[in-house]
């Protein structure tokens, strides 16, 4: 019983898991998947009635079975499962991996299978697994000392035992991993909420049994209990020539079901795409109120189906959401104007909770504005309804302030007007007595923070008590850690202290993966990811007074060069990175990417740089850069000290001008139109 030849211990070696209880299930989720498609397989449109699988925690042994009465080892499951990698899992979504990752947490892994041959005669047998040896994988054992006899006509059982110390955890039921909870109530939550899309989809058993540690519980009841339908919408969308139906499906899901609103596509009657979370910018709670008549509180899944999705599919995935149509004035993707839609219709339904949100920002505004009167002028003309009717549903109170702070300002001077001939001149003359007084004191408050964060870097940068100062202080003081631009806005931050035009880019990352989440243990984070239209930024920053550098270097942190072209590699081979809720942003090929290492400089680094074939140099402080064109990656290296001064530099600008020193009208007279020409000129050459 060989399998095809692949290094699979070095495969399992680099896979990873994601922290917490999730993570210690992985192998649970992957046994009761191969069971959801083992009963589907043998039992077709009747599964609901005719399947059973049967989940059972031992604390005290230390093991988890899953046992179902799906068709088992048949010749065709067999040679699937001893080939790793097979076609028979991309049929269904999957990679016919996930097995193998067990021995991530668990150092035995047993099967009992049974399967019903011609003429009636059953037929199996009782298996050690041993994936990475070189002869047979499934070494025949007594039932007793393995997984025991299945206890169906067909089908398997999977025995998970022998944990690892890593995932004893799992069997402490006062353990940090259940945080508080009940075991059985966090399992439960879990495996319903990791296999959200089967249940709605009708691909689950009503005999989904859970046991641990004697108590069971069904799941298949647990989770229609907490369902119900929300309501159906079609949709129209003119795609190409072609207009296309979309119907939308609203199910809501109990809390205790659910973590969040999320939706997906599907086609064929087969879900099509991961779920996506679309709390953000509706509701990061669930609806609803506890009380007489009410279902409780609950969070909506959406399902999405048309026949374009059917007309544009792939190995199981719709492969041209990211297409861009205008929609009711908006140019944006497929995919994202189909996420807008379900959230309109969502707060359509949820006529109750629109319009306390809504009455709320209103209120809101109007507290503002009594508070501070100068914000009046950001309404314009509109009304406080008028004026919150244009904004997302979940803004804050603090957001608000800042919206109609920015309108007022906008409305005091429309530089969008200002004459293309207009000479530097005129610019510093309309500085100096067209902005208004209170803009000015706003923009020499701003200034004054500015300097003070400044100061608060240069202090980071020091030892203190002979303790080193501590990279994790100066990135929280830069970006905020874990978070993304979908998260915060920019005056959370102070990337201005990389680049002024950061502050404004179309997306930024801190501490989470290409793929849009934190990172697990071993798991490549960027320390900052910034995107803009035409270039990618990625950031990589060391501990200030950190010295040791070495190419090929055992950890990763001492050798920032390659550390950074992995993550680099990485991206283009997956084309996109994703956001915090899921959303894909596509990174084609052609795009520059500009790579930063911030550090300390000395000499230790000087001599890895220059063995490293960088070009050094100390013009404007110390850095050092080189192009890999394989990667269309500009690295550089910046020096902390570097970095800090000319953002000083840049500061000491705004001031000049604030007190009348500043020295534009020394410069040649021009105008905006020759400017623009002299510097389309430059660019050319």
């Amino acid at each position: 019983m060989k399998h095809k030849s692949i290094d699979l211990a070095a495969e399992v070696k680099r896979a990873t898991l994601p922290d917490g209880l999730y993570g210690l299930l992985f192998p649970v989720f992957e046994a009761v998947s191969n069971s959801f498609h083992s009963v589907e397989e043998r039992w077709g449109d009747t599964l609901e009635d005719e399947g059973s699988i049967s989940i059972e925690f031992d604390f005290e042994a230390r093991r988890i079975s899953v046992t179902d009465n799906g068709v088992g080892f048949d010749e065709k499951n067999l040679s699937a499962f001893l080939t790793p990698l097979t076609g028979n899992k991309y049929e269904r979504g999957g990679k016919g991996f996930g097995r193998f990752i067990a021995f991530k947490l668990f150092n035995e892994v047993y099967y009992s299978s049974s399967e019903a041959r011609a003429g009636g005669v059953p037929s199996g047998g009782s298996y050690r697994y041993e994936p990475f040896a070189e002869e047979d994988n499934l070494i025949d054992v007594p039932p007793e000392t393995g997984a025991g006899r299945h206890r169906f006509a067909s089908g398997l059982t999977v025995v998970l035992t022998r944990p690892l110390s890593v995932a004893l955890p799992m069997f402490e039921p006062g353990s940090d991993v259940y945080a508080g909870e009940f075991p059985q109530d966090a399992i439960a939550k879990a495996i319903v909420d990791h296999f959200l899309i089967e249940f709605i989809q009708r691909k689950v058993p009503k005999r989904l049994l859970l046991a641990v540690q004697g108590a069971s519980v069904n799941l298949f009841d647990q989770f229609h209990q907490s369902l119900s339908l929300g309501g159906t919408k079609t949709e129209h969308l003119e795609i190409g020539k072609t207009k296309w139906a979309f119907e939308f499906s609203y199910f809501r899901v109990g809390e205790d079901q659910a973590k969040k609103h999320r939706l997906y596509f599907y086609a064929n009657n087969r879900a099509a795409s991961e779920l996506e979370n679309i709390s953000s910018g509706l509701n990061d709670k669930p609806f609803g109120e506890k009380g007489e008549g009410e279902r409780g509180r609950y969070y909506y899944l959406v399902a999405v189906s048309s026949d374009f999705f059917v007309s544009s599919q792939s190995r199981d995935r719709i492969t041209n959401l990211h297409g861009k149509i205008e929609l009711q004035g908006k140019k944006k993707s497929i995919k994202d104007h189909l996420i807008a839609l379900a959230k309109q219709h969502i707060l359509e339904i949820e006529r109750a909770y629109t319009a306390d949100r809504r009455a709320k920002m209103v209120a809101d505004v109007e507290h503002l504005i009594a508070v501070d009167p100068l914000l009046r002028r950001g309404l314009g003309d509109k009304s406080a309804t008028e004026f919150v009717e244009k904004r997302s549903i979940t803004e804050s109170k603090e957001q608000l302030a800042q919206d109609l702070f920015v309108e007022r300002f906008r409305r005091k001077f429309d530089f969008t007007k200002l004459d293309k001939d207009a000479s530097i001149e005129e610019l510093v003359n309309l500085v100096k007595t067209q902005i208004p007084a209170d803009a000015k004191e706003a923009l020499a408050v701003y200034v004054a923070y500015r300097n003070h964060v400044i100061r608060i870097f240069r202090e980071l940068l020091k030892r203190h008590d002979d303790r080193l100062a501590t990279e994790d202080k100066v990135h929280q003081l830069i970006y905020p850690r874990y978070k993304d631009s979908e998260e915060i806005d920019y005056s959370s931050h102070n990337l201005w202290l990389l680049d002024d035009d950061l502050a404004y880019a179309q997306y930024i990352s801190s501490d989470r993966t290409p793929d849009g989440s934190h990172r697990a243990k071993g798991q490549y984070a960027h320390d900052l990811l910034v995107n803009n239209e035409n270039e990618l930024m990625v950031v990589e920053m060391k501990r200030p007074q950190k010295t040791g550098y070495a190419s090929d270097s055992d950890s990763h942190t001492n050798d920032p060069v390659d550390q950074l072209k992995k993550q680099i590699a990485d991206i283009r081979k997956k084309g996109r990175v994703k956001t915090s809720s899921g959303r894909e942003i596509i990174i084609p090929a052609g795009r520059m990417v500009r790579g930063y290492v911030l550090a300390d400089w000395n000499e230790n680094l000087e001599s890895y740089l220059e063995l490293e074939d960088f070009t050094v140099t100390n013009y404007g402080g110390q850095m050092a850069y080189r192009y890999y064109k394989a990667l269309n990656l500009m690295l550089e290296v910046v020096a902390f000290d570097r970095l800090v001064d000319r953002a000083s530099n840049r500061n000491e600008a705004f001031v000049q001008m604030l007190e009348g020193r500043s020295s534009y009208d020394r410069h040649p007279k021009s105008t905006l139109a020759s400017l623009a020409e002299s510097a389309e000129s430059r660019t050319a050459s």
